[in-house]
């Protein structure tokens, strides 16, 4: 079967507040379903999670090249 969290769960893995994940749900900026009429019950899929996590992750910048400092490329 396919693992789903609630936000509370979610926002644990993670380690930010549950606030946070709605937000993020709100912005779609994580996958997720809802189940029930109305609001109804948020689920994440745990794949759902990775996703974002490769999407927020910040590569640090490529060091500075050797010799080539004085062109300037337009």
């Amino acid at each position: 079967t396919r693992s789903v969290l609630s936000v509370r769960a979610a926002a644990e893995r993670l380690g930010v507040s549950r606030s946070l994940v709605y937000a993020l749900i709100a912005a779609n900026k994580i996958r997720h379903e809802r189940h029930g009429l109305g609001r109804g019950t948020i689920r994440i899929p745990e794949e759902a999670l990775e996703e974002y996590r490769k999407g927020a992750e910040v590569k640090p910048p490529a060091p500075p090249q050797e010799g080539l400092t004085h062109i300037k490329i337009r």
